[in-house]
């Protein structure tokens, strides 16, 4: 599957309901980084277009920001999306275990 369709299949619904449910919560901040991230996803034409959001995707932790239980379980949703993508773009097959 080529990687820009698995990022806006798979990823981008779950950063919509990321999205809503912090918007929902008040937490504008975090809300504002996830949909600069989707923008990004929505109006990529190739790998590398994929590689900043990806990577700005796992910056949450480092940012600092604190989820709720419900924000917290569609953020490790989205991580791990992300792993299987990251390791398509890094040409690496995905191991199981």
């Amino acid at each position: 599957m080529h990687k820009v369709t698995l990022a806006r299949n798979e990823i981008s619904p779950l950063l919509d309901r990321l999205i809503q449910q912090l918007e929902a919560e008040g937490r504008l901040t975090q809300r504002a980084h996830f949909r600069r991230i989707q923008r990004r996803i929505e109006v990529a034409h190739n790998d590398w277009d994929l590689k900043s959001p990806i990577i700005d995707l796992s910056s949450a932790a480092a940012m600092g920001f604190k989820f709720s239980s419900v924000a917290d379980a569609l953020v490790v949703r989205i991580l791990d999306k992300t792993l299987v993508l990251v390791d398509e773009l890094a040409g690496e097959p995905m191991t199981r275990h």
